[in-house]
């Protein structure tokens, strides 16, 4: 949401997450996701502070965002996607082993994980679950932590890594809905990668604009994303056997 304030200066503010769904498994990743959302927030209340102090002090800004004003927008996108990873991260750490016991989707992906290492060649970590006292366990405490170890690169890293590990259908949250994340995931990889330099690999110093609307737009996107992946998962646990 936006708000004019005179002399053009505008707010910005995201939409609220919405209640929490129903489970006290997902509760801590919801919990995640709140702290990210509120940081955020505080993001964009200091983007608001920078620009009323810049209106009080009669200056011009209509039209081009400042470079601090820039570098503020840039933050707010990286932690977005910080709070992604967090809350899907924690997501998956909390509910995966539950819904691959329970879960037939669930089950699934876990066993294409499994018949890929072993047509591979076990890796020491693998042959060392096996040969535990409780290989089934070990080996799906490995199985969660190769699907927690990377940041989100992209959409098919929430669809392969979270929505297919945890059970949660296409009905609910589709391959379409996740890929209009790719260009927020495109404006996070070039700010944490290429310190959002247009050529980084040459020598020139110009970097990508970003805009209030957009970024604010692109950050409500992912909130909503990883709203609707605890919702999924929170119907996958309540429906267990």
């Amino acid at each position: 949401m936006a708000m004019g304030n005179g002399e053009g200066f505008t707010e910005i503010s995201l939409r609220d997450l919405g209640p929490k769904p129903r489970g006290q498994m997902i509760t801590p990743a919801w919990q995640y996701l709140k702290a990210a959302h509120s940081s955020v927030q505080g993001i964009f209340d200091g983007l608001s502070v920078v620009r009323r102090t810049r209106a009080e002090a009669r200056e011009e800004f209509r039209g081009r965002l400042g470079t601090d004003e820039q570098n503020l927008l840039r933050a707010a996108l990286v932690f977005t996607s910080s709070g992604l990873d967090a809350c899907c991260k924690r997501l998956v750490r909390d509910t995966a082993s539950v819904l691959i016991e329970g879960n037939a989707d669930a089950a699934r992906k876990f066993d294409e994980y499994l018949a890929h290492e072993l047509a591979v060649g076990p890796s020491d970590a693998v042959a060392t679950a096996i040969r535990s006292k409780t290989p089934r366990d070990e080996l799906i405490k490995l199985y969660v932590a190769a699907r927690t170890k990377a940041s989100m690169q992209g959409s098919e890293d929430l669809r392969k890594r979270v929505r297919d590990t945890l059970g949660i259908p296409n009905a609910k949250v589709s391959k379409q809905r996740l890929a209009l994340l790719d260009p927020f995931f495109t404006a996070r990889n070039d700010i944490v990668h290429d310190m959002d330099y247009e050529d980084p690999s040459g020598t020139g110093a110009k970097r990508h604009t970003r805009v209030m609307e957009s970024v604010r737009g692109q950050c409500d996107e992912v909130f909503a994303v990883a709203s609707e992946l605890i919702a999924g998962t929170a119907a996958n646990v309540r429906t267990l056997p």
